[in-house]
């Protein structure tokens, strides 16, 4: 299930199929936005306060091919742009496999008249957190929209305290991206220890976003993605703020935009459990000069 504020977006939705070598997966897809089959190049994860697991959307983009651009607004071409969805194959070239929906919802050029008659948007749907319930196998899993959708290493929770949000910390493993926090808007409540996926909907679909800026005198500062305007450019490309979800969807153009310093590719990260101090490890970035100097965006 798609979950959260970007749930049921326009540019979650994608034409209807059907998975050819399952016969008990039902007919359905993300015509609604709302639904959509499988998780893709799960790399960590990070447990929750309330007894289920995340599990964590990388390097997606690779996955989808587009053999064009024909029919695509600038803003879809700045996202897909900024979020490295430009391959004309396909790395793992799986729409070549075969004319099935499996295989043919990873090419996402423009062949219908609408979104609901082909896959335009099917690489929006990967690039978030996913909370599973190992102690519930027959729940659905949830995509969760409000934790943003980028490049997601994964998802580690800080110390709870009742009557306190209860705060995440994530890293965007790709060179020269970001890192980001997000609070939740419901306060933590003893009560939901062990609560599953209930509680994993009022946590984690409605809360903060945010972005770390560091500063060069050491101090930092985390950067709320909202109320975003104006434009942002990209390369060729320009994205054009103004949509709701622009935070959620477009959380690397969101974060370029609130002036976020880019990294030398977060990766795996850690909360110190008695006092909330955060780890992350930067696991590289050649393009980082000897003089520490502000790499150029790729």
């Amino acid at each position: 299930a798609i979950s959260g504020p970007a749930a049921g977006h326009p540019l979650m939705q994608a034409r209807e199929f059907t998975i050819t070598d399952a016969a008990s997966v039902p007919t359905g897809g993300t015509t609604d936005g709302r639904v959509v089959y499988g998780t893709v190049n799960n790399c960590a994860s990070g447990y929750t306060p309330w007894g289920t697991y995340i599990t964590c959307e990388e390097n997606y983009a690779g996955y989808f091919k587009r053999s064009n651009i024909t029919g695509r607004t600038a803003n879809q071409l700045a996202s897909e742009l900024r979020n490295g969805v430009t391959s004309t194959s396909g790395r793992e070239r799986w729409s070549s496999i075969g004319a099935e929906d499996d295989y043919a919802r990873w090419d996402i050029t423009i062949t219908g008249a609408t979104a609901a008659n082909d896959y335009r948007n099917a690489a929006n749907t990967f690039g978030f957190n996913v909370e599973i319930d190992p102690f519930a196998p027959t729940s659905t899993p949830k995509k969760r929209t409000a934790m943003g959708r980028f490049a997601h290493e994964g998802a580690w929770v800080g110390p709870v305290t009742v009557g306190k949000p209860v705060v995440f910390y994530m890293g965007c493993d790709s060179v020269n991206e970001y890192i980001y926090k997000f609070v939740s808007t419901a306060l933590w409540s003893a009560s939901d220890v062990n609560a599953g996926m209930a509680a994993g909907d009022k946590y984690l679909d409605d809360g903060k976003l945010y972005v770390a800026r560091f500063d060069s005198d050491f101090s930092g500062q985390w950067l709320e993605l909202s109320n975003l305007t104006g434009t942002q450019a990209r390369g060729t490309e320009t994205f054009t703020f103004g949509d709701s979800s622009d935070a959620y969807l477009n959380t690397r153009l969101a974060a370029d935009k609130k002036g976020a310093t880019p990294m030398d590719r977060p990766e795996w990260g850690a909360v110190n459990p008695v006092n909330g101090e955060v780890y992350m490890t930067l696991t590289k970035n050649a393009g980082r000069t000897v003089a520490l100097t502000e790499p150029a965006n790729p």
